[in-house]
C-alpha cells in the first residue's frame, strides 16, 4: 500500500486538488448565484383555522411574494372548507350532522387519508389521541369561550361518542357505529395545512418560506443563503411572543406546540384547558405545560404534540423516539426535556426553566 501511494504520489495529490479546488468552484458559484438574484423578503398576515397566520416570504422579487401569498390564503381556505367543524358547509360538518349509524357516509379521498392516519394514531398512542373528540371538546367549548366545568354526567354521556372505535373505514367513506359523533381534525388540522401549503410551494420557484398557522410553523427552503432557519418555541408561562427556546431546522419542517396556555380557564385556582384527554372526558393532567415535535409530517407533528401532551413526559418521549421525530418537553416544574436528535439545536433561553439533560 505504502509502495502504491509512493509510486502514483504525483496522480493521487492531482485528483485530491481537482476535488479541491471543484468544490471551491461550486460553493463560490453557489454564494454569488445568491448575491446576484437578491432575494426579496415580505411578511404578511391574516387568518384561517379560526387563528392568527404569518407568512414570511422569501422570494426573487415582491411581486413573487405577493403571488405566493394569494396562492397560500387559497391554498388554506380550500382546506378549511373541507375539514373545519366551524363551518357548517365544511365536509366534516355535514358529516357530523347528516351520519346515519352503521351507514356508509361518502368522503373525498384525502379526507378520508388523513383520518386513516390520525386512527393509526389513535392506536399507537392508546387512545390519547382521538379524532372524534367533537362532542367532548364541543360540551366544554372552552375554545368558544366557556369557562364552566360541566357536570359529570354529562361527560360520560359525551364519552360514549368519542370511541375510536366506533370509526370504520370503508372504501369510499366511513361509517359510525354510535349516535352523536362528530369527527374533529382539530388536533391535526394546523399541521394537515402546514403539509398541504409545502405541496403547492413544491411547484413554485420559491427561495424559502416560513407559515405559522397557530401552533404549527412551516419552514420551507431557506432565505437564498443555504442557512438553517432559528425558530422561537413559546414560553408556555409568559406573554405571546416570549421565546422559551430556539432550534434550529433545516429545509421543510413542521414545528407543532401544543400547551395549556393556548386556550383555558381559571376557577377555584385551577387551570382547565382545551387539550383534554379521551379516557377521563377532563382536560390533560400530565404534569406538563407544553410539547413541541417536529416532523416532515405535518399532520403527525400537529397530531404528535396533542398526544404527547396526554400521555405525559416519559410515554411522550419514548413514543417520540419510536417515531423518529424530534421534540420538546417542558413539566409543570419547568423543567425541559429535548429528544437526542436536536441537543446540539436548541437553545434555552427563557429564565426560570432548567435544562435536562
Amino acid at each position: 500500500m505504502i509502495r502504491f501511494f509512493a509510486k502514483h504520489r504525483h496522480l493521487i495529490t492531482a485528483v485530491v486538488a481537482f476535488v479541491f479546488i471543484g468544490a471551491m468552484v461550486y460553493f463560490g458559484v453557489r454564494m454569488n448565484r445568491l448575491r446576484d438574484m437578491d432575494i426579496q423578503s415580505e411578511t404578511y398576515a391574516g387568518t384561517a383555522f379560526g387563528t392568527a397566520i404569518k407568512k414570511n416570504i422569501y422570494a426573487e422579487n415582491m411581486g413573487k411574494c405577493e403571488e405566493l401569498n394569494k396562492q397560500i390564503d387559497d391554498c388554506l381556505d380550500s382546506l378549511e372548507e373541507q375539514i373545519s367543524v366551524r363551518i357548517p358547509e365544511s365536509e366534516i360538518a355535514k358529516c357530523n350532522a347528516n351520519y346515519a349509524v352503521d351507514g356508509i357516509y361518502e368522503l373525498s379521498p384525502n379526507i378520508l387519508g388523513y383520518l386513516k392516519e390520525e386512527l393509526a394514531i389513535a392506536e399507537e398512542t392508546n387512545g390519547a389521541y382521538s379524532p372524534c373528540i367533537r362532542p367532548l371538546s364541543s360540551l366544554w367549548g372552552i375554545e368558544d369561550g366557556k369557562t364552566e366545568v360541566p357536570a359529570k354526567k354529562d361527560i360520560q354521556e359525551a364519552l360514549e361518542a368519542v370511541n375510536v372505535e366506533d370509526i370504520e373505514i370503508v372504501e369510499n367513506g366511513v361509517k359510525l357505529h354510535a349516535q352523536n359523533m362528530g369527527l374533529d381534525f382539530g388536533a391535526s388540522g394546523k399541521g394537515i395545512a402546514c403539509d398541504e401549503v409545502a405541496l403547492m410551494l413544491a411547484d413554485t420557484q420559491i427561495e424559502g418560506a416560513v407559515i405559522s398557522i397557530g401552533g404549527s410553523i412551516l419552514t420551507y427552503g431557506d432565505k437564498g443563503d443555504g442557512r438553517s432557519w432559528h425558530i422561537g418555541i413559546q414560553d408556555p408561562r409568559d406573554k405571546e411572543g416570549e421565546v422559551l427556546g430556539v432550534v434550529d431546522v433545516e429545509g421543510r419542517k413542521v414545528i407543532s406546540t401544543s400547551g395549556d396556555y393556548e386556550k383555558y380557564f381559571e376557577k377555584d385556582g385551577k387551570r382547565y384547558h382545551h387539550i383534554l384527554d379521551p379516557a377521563t372526558g377532563y382536560p390533560a393532567d400530565s404534569g406538563l405545560i407544553s410539547v413541541t415535535i417536529i416532523s416532515d409530517n405535518g399532520l403527525l407533528s400537529d397530531a404528535m404534540s396533542t398526544a404527547c401532551f396526554v400521555m405525559g413526559r416519559e410515554k411522550g418521549m419514548e413514543y417520540a423516539e419510536t417515531k423518529g421525530v424530534d421534540a420538546v418537553f417542558v413539566t409543570s416544574e419547568k423543567e425541559v426535556y429535548v429528544t437526542k436528535g436536536i441537543r446540539k439545536k436548541f437553545r434555552l433561553q427563557a429564565d426560570g426553566y432548567k435544562l435536562v439533560k
